[in-house]
């Protein structure tokens, strides 16, 4: 198993397989503590979900150079006859996908919503040293269990493709992705969190006080200036509200040594300050209505199309009633399970380390993300003092984080069949053929249409008050939390992702050109560039430098 990056050796023990680096989540260096929290848990959920429909396949994730990467691992059938388990993981397969909205709102969200309670209620600091522990682990446990339920989600990714794969070879619409768009325009949580964004933001532009301020202030001095403001108390009492509800997400999924929006106004209020630019008719609900006016008139043409032939127009209604639950459900279960129900296991992490802190056995609370469990326990229980060890990994983790990891290490598999495999090369992208041509940039075209603008890379949400309207955003990646961006963006270049990544479904959804899987974009781009991206085309042009 080689890689062609020097710098990046492959340790002798990786097993044999195909690694992908896990860009869109793990854009920078992992924490070892989030490895085992956050990636190594999504590897066993998605693994038991995968097991108990019948698929061949599971997932290991494992960290290299202190970057998280992941395989398909064969999984033990214990004695199932290969084809009875292969016909049952068809049927299985074919009986969830009409059925993932209902499961969804029936039994999976219900079902995990307590846990997400206790984890966002709970009194960590109240508790004793063995309290906590078992709380820790039982959080733990209870990510594995949200991201089974993940698992069986993934199988609605597949049914967007195989819908938007029918609609091109029976369409044969002159953009390629067009299917893609016949599945955006549905209400989700996403919305009514850039619903309730936009209304802070109108209360903003009614006040001249409050307009001056966030037009003049930094992202991270607003809110000590709102609190001297007599007039903002209204806004205020608002922003708390919508933070009690919005406020547990970072701006990325995994990175748990962020903090979260409800720690860091900054994060909500750089959002505000872009839509403060925009004037009414840019709102999240004007741009909803349009996309579900194009999605009904791109469904009605499909079908007119179609009514010729009745088979082939039933075939096109049942993928589609199998898929129409893809945008909704991406997006509400991306707010409960990777960004609530991850998120929370920031802050009994961070209990830990204050008192492994105190008892002068870690340099400081935030080292705790340099840590396994075992080396938690092994300071809580058993006085080891995990100080060094930390600094240590804190030392190789600024060391990796100046090398850009190889996409992907070993040797690709043949091509698969399997619902899972599908649905990941469509949300990761298969790497392009680099370009040849220093002043231009190849990716995947991901929303179709040709803008020209100024670029702004955005490396997280704390800058996200440079973004002005008719910019093009260029990012390492998008989650929810980015989503209001898109109304002041006129594009967006990203350096990971594939036609079902967030970025990619939320361009669509706003309808502006989009290029994802880049690779390179956040290198070589640089604010004030001139660039005219060509989203139906896959290519980023730097006009001028």
């Amino acid at each position: 198993m080689t890689t062609q990056n020097t710098d990046f050796p492959i340790p002798a023990d990786l097993p044999e397989g195909f690694w992908n680096w896990d860009r869109i989540h793990c854009p920078h260096p992992t924490h070892q503590l989030e490895q085992e929290l956050m990636l190594d848990t999504t590897a066993a959920g998605f693994t038991r979900s995968m097991d108990e429909m019948g698929s061949p396949f599971g997932v290991v994730s494992r960290l290299i150079n202190n970057y998280s990467y992941l395989t398909f691992v064969p999984l033990d059938f214990k004695g199932e006859d290969p084809e009875k388990r292969a016909a049952r993981y068809r049927q299985n397969v074919a009986e969830l996908m009409p059925k993932v909205r209902e499961r969804w709102e029936k039994e999976w969200l219900p079902n995990m919503l307590p846990a997400l309670e206790r984890a966002t209620t709970a009194e960590f600091a109240s508790m004793s040293d063995a309290e906590l522990l078992t709380t820790f682990d039982q959080m733990k446990e209870e990510v594995i269990d949200r991201w089974a339920v993940h698992g069986l989600i993934n199988y609605s990714f597949y049914a967007a493709g195989q819908f938007a794969d029918f609609y091109k070879a029976n369409i044969n619409p002159e953009n390629e992705n067009e299917g893609y768009e016949a599945l955006q325009g549905f209400p989700s949580i996403a919305l009514e969190s850039s619903r309730g964004l936009w209304r802070l933001s109108r209360l903003v532009r009614e006040s001249d006080e409050l307009k001056g301020l966030f037009e003049t202030k930094k992202p991270e001095e607003i809110m000590s200036a709102l609190q001297a403001t007599p007039s903002a108390m209204d806004f205020l009492k608002e922003y708390e509200a919508y933070i009690e509800k919005f406020g547990w997400r970072g701006d990325s999924a995994y990175e748990l040594y962020k903090p979260a929006w409800k720690e860091d106004p900054s994060l909500a209020f750089a959002a505000i300050q872009g839509y403060v630019a925009i004037d009414d008719s840019g709102g999240p609900d004007n741009q909803y209505n349009k996309s579900v006016t194009h999605r009904e008139e791109l469904l009605k043409a499909a079908r007119e199309k179609l009514a010729g032939d009745p088979e082939k127009l039933a075939t096109f209604n049942q993928l589609y009633s199998q898929a129409e639950a893809f945008t909704p459900i991406s997006e509400d279960h991306n707010h409960y399970i990777d960004q609530m129900g991850d998120i929370s296991m920031r802050y009994p992490a961070l209990e830990l380390g204050k008192r492994m802190t105190a008892k002068g056995l870690l340099g400081k609370p935030e080292d705790v993300f340099y840590l396994y469990t075992a080396d938690i326990k092994a300071a809580l229980n058993d006085g080891v003092d995990q100080t060094q060890l930390a600094n240590d990994r804190r030392a190789e983790r600024e060391r990796w984080a100046k090398i850009v990891p190889p996409t992907a290490i070993g040797v690709p598999p043949p091509p698969s069949d399997d619902p899972v495999a599908d649905l990941l090369m469509r949300f990761f992208g298969v790497p392009v053929e680099p370009s040849t041509d220093a002043s231009v940039i190849k990716g995947i075209a991901a929303s179709p249409g040709t803008v020209s603008g100024t670029a702004k890379v955005l490396m997280d949400l704390s800058e996200a008050g440079k973004l002005e309207p008719g910019d093009i955003m260029v990012c390492e990646m998008t989650l929810p939390p980015w989503t209001p961006l898109f109304s002041t963006a006129a594009a967006v270049v990203a350096d990971s992702g594939g036609i079902l990544s967030h970025c990619a479904i939320v361009a669509r959804e706003y309808r502006i050109p989009c290029v994802v899987g880049t690779a390179v974009a956040t290198q070589l781009l640089k604010d004030g560039m001139k660039l005219t991206v060509d989203g139906t085309r896959g290519i980023v042009r730097i006009d001028s430098r």
